[in-house]
């Protein structure tokens, strides 16, 4: 079987770091915003009391950070451009809407990334920065003095983001990433780096043709 390098070592290892770092969050995070529930209560204990649960939280978030600096060097030493939003993208969206509608029989041809993916990565990147700039001030009021109200909006801003975030991590890219059909149980080519050439051409048909011209397959 054929294959094409889809992600380097450098970009799976940012993917672990972010998925381990979220999972950890969410999972202390969730019963810290809850915990005047009986379940939020009976999670806080289970893993330890709250200061316990803050503390893995805390640690969780700079892991996180340390995840999304690490991104931001590679990013600007590989200067990648396949994830800057094109025309073709609105142009790919708008011929999706068609497919799906029953206006077209012509699905779009996607490059290495389409515009599903470039809107996750996008999002999670804008989701970061304040998720980190919310998080640092509600975890260091001494150093930031925020007001009153400027804390509390904070804080709002910080527990609506989280909640968005895990909404969308375990509806839409679990959908995309992994329960579609043609991956479901589980795709594997974020943790391997590699993808099976006739997946690939059917996914990202116009990265296939570049990558065979340019005899990069294995």
């Amino acid at each position: 079987m054929r294959y094409v390098e889809r992600f380097d070592v450098h970009q799976r290892l940012q993917h672990l770091l972010l998925l381990t770092s979220f999972i950890i969050l969410a999972v202390t995070g969730l019963p810290l915003l809850y915990r005047y529930t009986d379940w939020g209560m009976w999670m806080i204990n289970a893993m330890g009391g709250v200061e316990e649960v803050r503390g893995w939280h805390r640690l969780a978030s700079f892991v996180m950070i340390g995840a999304g600096v690490y991104h931001v060097l590679w990013a600007l030493a590989k200067r990648p451009t396949t994830m800057i939003p094109r025309k073709k993208d609105f142009q790919d969206f708008v011929a999706d809407v068609k497919f799906v509608l029953g206006m077209s029989s012509e699905v779009p041809k996607y490059h290495k990334f389409s515009y599903v993916q470039k809107f996750e990565y996008w999002g999670a990147f804008w989701g970061m920065v304040i998720m980190i700039s919310t998080g640092l001030v509600l975890s260091y009021p001494e150093i930031f003095s925020p007001s009153g109200e400027w804390f509390a909006a904070f804080r709002v801003a910080h527990w609506e983001e989280a909640i968005l975030a895990v909404v969308f991590i375990a509806s839409w890219h679990m959908y995309f990433s992994h329960l579609r059909k043609k991956f479901f149980p589980f795709n594997k080519v974020i943790f391997t780096g590699r993808m099976e050439l006739e997946k690939a051409k059917d996914e990202h048909p116009l990265w296939v043709e570049e990558v065979v011209r340019n005899g990069s397959g294995n």
